[in-house]
Parts: structure tokens; sequence; C-alpha cells
């Protein structure tokens, strides 16, 4: 089998940098505040959900045309004139670009906050779990049973990504490439700056002991719900480039097997380690493709065995192997040191300097 270096490279870094971006939320969540989110695919298929909307009943609009649905009879219909609208009006396609990642953020921010308020002020963080893993499956036959959001269990095809006006397949997927890593960078200087700054330092009090916090008058549900927010909007503006990426929504992308595969990047990587999470998304995203190769290989040798599902049992493995030698990751969480212990530290070392 031939493979594209130069193509294969391209998808490994658009799907690093998407895995990226969801692996960040997570670490906020959990390896800095404390916050066990197995509903984390919930928050990734609000983006997509919304990828499917807007780009199927808002885009025609902005292009000063009637929308059409994207369902049934008129499928057809739909997917030419969306079509036309991103190869033909490449800024109309940015603006809605633009517009859905900002309704996805929103979107997300707000229903993170929420379901965390409710499970929240039981003051067990793991009802919130609980609640966020049921939550995602909800949510997610409830879209493959409802039509009007991605024409149910069909899905939405055609869902170009904003680079597809170029017309050379190998350049636009490469500035897409470029977008989705410029966006990982944004984030990941805004998130380590966070773990960094004051509030950083309260989300790890808040993770090591919560009643503490909460006997110092620190407002714990609050705190939580803020920052399951800000981890919330960053995974649905993944989900958008997630849907892009793939061209098509579907409810069967966003099951409980792509919340494990964000756990095992974390928790491989390191909690609480922004530097982790991009170190176990690096690691998870070859192992995919990896394996992914590999099946198809073995598949073709007439072996009488499934191995799609092998990265499954690998990825439990390496998980059960991480949580028993290595919990802290492979890039342990850092210290750091606020700028008055550090005064405090230098003017003791002058003292016994000093006295010697």
């Amino acid at each position: 089998m031939n493979i594209d270096a130069g193509a294969t490279l391209t998808a490994l870094l658009t799907l690093f940098g998407i895995y990226g971006l969801i692996a960040l939320s997570l670490n906020l969540e959990y390896g800095v505040a404390g916050i066990p989110n197995f509903g984390k695919a919930l928050f990734v298929s609000i983006g997509a959900y919304t990828t499917g909307v807007t780009y199927t009943r808002l885009l025609p609009l902005l292009a000063g045309q009637e929308a059409v649905s994207p369902c049934g009879m008129t499928l057809s219909t739909a997917l030419q004139l969306r079509t036309a609208i991103m190869r033909d009006l490449p800024g109309i396609g940015f603006v809605n670009f633009a517009v859905t990642i900002a309704i996805a953020m929103g979107v997300g921010a707000v229903v993170g906050c929420l379901m965390s308020y409710a499970a929240l002020r039981l003051r067990q963080e793991w009802f919130l779990a609980l609640v966020l893993l049921v939550g995602s499956e909800i949510v997610r036959i409830f879209v493959r049973g409802y039509e009007p959001i991605i024409c149910a269990s069909n899905g939405v095809s055609g869902i170009a990504q904003p680079f597809f006006f170029i017309r050379d397949a190998r350049l636009n997927s490469i500035m897409f490439m470029l977008l989705i890593l410029i966006m990982l960078l944004v984030v990941y200087v805004y998130v380590e700056r966070l773990v960094r700054s004051p509030y950083g330092r309260l989300l790890r009090a808040v993770r090591e002991n919560a009643e503490v916090a909460q006997a110092m008058g620190k407002n714990v549900a609050q705190i939580r719900a803020g920052v399951m927010a800000i981890g919330s909007a960053i995974a649905a503006a993944a989900g958008v480039l997630f849907a892009l990426n793939v061209g098509f929504v579907s409810t069967n992308d966003y099951d409980v097997a792509l919340t494990l595969d964000i756990w095992v990047m974390v928790v491989l990587g390191g909690l609480g380690n922004p530097r982790g999470a991009l170190l176990g998304a690096l690691l998870i995203t070859l192992l995919d493709r990896f394996t992914g190769i590999a099946a198809i290989q073995l598949n073709r040798t007439g072996i009488a065995l499934e191995f799609n599902y092998f990265r499954y049992i690998l990825l439990g493995v390496i998980l059960l192997l991480m949580l028993r030698f290595r919990p802290r990751g492979l890039l342990p969480e850092r210290r750091h040191a606020t700028l008055a212990y550090q005064a405090l530290e230098s003017q003791a070392a002058e003292s016994t300097g000093d006295r010697g």
C-alpha cells in the first residue's frame, strides 16, 4: 500500500490539533480542578451539532438565499447550495465559521455550567461524573432520533471547512491544519497562564481539599461551575473543528469511546500539566492512526479476526498500566512558586549565608 507522506502528516497534525484542544479542556477540569468529566463527548458533540445546524440553515441566509432542508427529498439540493456558497463566497464561509465557533462555545459553556451546578450542590464531584456520562448518551440518543437537528441517524454530509474555496485539495488541507494549530497554540497559552494565575492556585486548592476551601469562604460549587464553563467552551470549539475535518456530522462519532480516548490522553500525558495533555494527545493520535492502518493490512491477509477494536483493548491496557505504575503521567504536574514564595526563599537563603 502506497502512503502519501505529506498528506499523512497533514492529517495527523490536524487530528492532533483537535485532540489537543479536547485534552487541554479535560486536563483543566480534572487535572487542575479535580472534576471528573465523564461526559466530554457531550460537549464535543455540541460543537458538531451546532456546525450541522449553522452550515445548513445559517450559511444560506448569510449568502442572501433561502435555506433548504438538508434532510429527505431536498438533501441533494441543500448539499449543492452550501457547496456552491463555500466555493464561490469564501468571505461568507469565514463569517459562518466564526459565528459557529462563537455559538458553539457559548452553548457549551452554558450547558457545562448548568449541569455542574445541578450535580455539585450534592457536594460530591462524582455525582457530576455520572450526570455528565448519562447526559452525554441521552443527548446523543435524542439527536439520533430527532430529524430537524442533523437529520437523525442519517447525519449531515458536505460540511466544508473554510478553505474549501482553494481548488488545490492539498493546499486547502494544509491551511485548515495551520488554522487548527494556531487555535491550539492560543488555547494552550491561555490555559498555561490560567494554571499559573491565582485562579489556577484556587482551582488546585479546591481539588486538594474542597472542605478546607469552603471553610475559608470560597464558593466551591461556583468555582467548579466556572471551570466547567471554560473547559466545555473549549471542547465545543474542538467539536466544530472535528465536524469540519471529517465533513460529516453524525451521532456515531460522539459516544463513550471518544470520552475514553480523551481520558487516556490526559492520564498518559500527565494530570495538571498542559504540556502533558498535548503529549498524550500526540501519542494517542499516532496510536490511533497506526492501529487503523495495521487493522487494514491484517484484514487484507484474510485472518478471521476483527482488528478494528484492538485499539480499545490497547487503550484500556495503557490506562491500567499508567494508573498502576505512573499515576501522575509521563509529564507530572509542575510546582509553580508564587513571587512572594520566591522572595521569601531568596531572603531565607541570604540570611543563611550571612550567618555562615
